[in-house]
């Protein structure tokens, strides 16, 4: 008699591939949570990288700008005191500018004048010592070109009541540009030419074209074009212009390396100076992120209670465009609730403990009576 045939069912396989498969899984969706943390780490770099990479054109821009009109300011003395070499050393700098500065074609005919003039001057023959004494030159012509006399000279190659008229027509069709190169120009050739009227003028474009930068964002070279006007008189207005610039610009740098410094910035323009609006939306999205920051720099630092101080700050601000996640905000607001209270607990603690420690127990015994005399106390 054969025994029937009996199948072994393993049970323990399927359940070994189900494990498996839920492993898988979960390994899966971990990569993913990782890949997508990275994202925004890497998103949030980019955008502080980017940040730092304006500021850092516009202050490169500032300085390249101030640069070139020193440089500019400097060629017409040059060429009066005869430095030509020095002059043209500064026209092949200013060349290489990737963008020619204005200054350049305006005095590049004023240039070529006095290197022409400086090339048409006699020069003393060459003596020679071969010759007998009685045939030699006894004078050599001293008709040289003084540096004054070449001033005048290139002064009179340019109508400077017509330059001066072409100002006047920039300013009344506010081409404030136009007029502040011209002014600059008619200054650099003969700067007492009507001088009282052309420093008023050069005051007014140089106002006029600084508030109406202010007003299109371009801060940095508003900036430097109310220092210019500053030189020339009083700028009024421009100076709460600047300031409010500066204070901005100041933030601006301020947010990410020391947001301290930053929300005192903007609180100072929201709610000493009423700035609710500036340049690239709402200060109060401004002071908010510089809350944050803040917030968040303290609590890394375990100052949990100021962390929730500037984590309220942030949350009562209510602008009407917010670059923050407000849940997230509220969350971390909450954490450092949380973590305040636990050290406030661990004071108070600390202190009760403290204060039930009596004299006795450190070994300090209370006072005793007087003992009499001759008896040990």
């Amino acid at each position: 008699m054969k025994s029937q045939g009996v199948q072994i069912v393993n049970h323990a396989e399927p359940r070994r591939k189900r494990r498996e498969l839920a492993c898988l899984l979960w390994g899966f969706g971990a990569l993913f949570c990782l890949f997508i943390a990275g994202l925004i780490v890497i998103g949030s770099v980019y955008a502080g990288w980017n940040t730092g990479l304006a500021t850092a054109r516009a202050a490169a821009t500032t300085t390249a700008a101030a640069y070139a009109q020193q440089q500019c300011n400097r060629i017409p003395a040059d060429l009066a005191a005869g430095n030509l070499r020095l002059a043209q050393s500064r026209f092949e700098d200013l060349a290489n500018f990737r963008q020619t500065p204005v200054c350049l074609p305006l005095l590049a005919p004023t240039a070529t004048a006095a290197y022409l003039a400086a090339d048409a001057s006699p020069t003393p023959p060459p003596t020679n010592t071969s010759m007998p004494t009685a045939l030699q030159p006894t004078a050599v012509p001293t008709s040289t070109v003084t540096a004054t006399t070449l001033i005048e000279e290139i002064s009179t190659d340019y109508d400077l009541h017509t330059l001066l008229a072409d100002a006047q027509s920039a300013l009344r069709l506010r081409d404030f540009p136009s007029a502040i190169d011209t002014l600059d120009a008619i200054i650099s050739i003969d700067g007492e030419f009507q001088q009282e009227l052309v420093r008023r003028l050069f005051l007014e474009a140089l106002t006029a074209e600084a508030l109406a930068l202010y007003r299109n964002g371009r801060l940095s070279e508003a900036i430097v074009m109310t220092d210019r006007a500053e030189e020339h008189g009083s700028i009024e207005d421009l100076y709460h212009e600047r300031y409010i610039a500066l204070l901005y610009l100041d933030g601006q740098r301020s947010k990410v390396t020391n947001p301290a410094e930053a929300v005192r910035k903007f609180s100072s323009m929201y709610y000493e100076f009423g700035v609710r609006d500036y340049v690239n939306g709402p200060i109060a999205s401004e002071l908010q992120e510089a809350h944050r920051n803040y917030a968040l720099a303290l609590a890394l630092q375990g100052d949990h209670c100021p962390a929730q101080a500037q984590f309220e700050a942030a949350l009562e601000l209510k602008p009407a465009f917010s670059r923050i996640n407000l849940a997230d905000l509220t969350a971390r607001r909450n954490q450092s609730a949380q973590a305040c209270q636990a050290q406030r607990q661990d004071i108070i603690t600390s202190a009760g403990t403290a204060a039930e420690v009596t004299p006795q127990s450190i070994g300090v015994r209370e006072a005793a009576s007087p003992a009499p005399v001759g008896q040990a106390g």
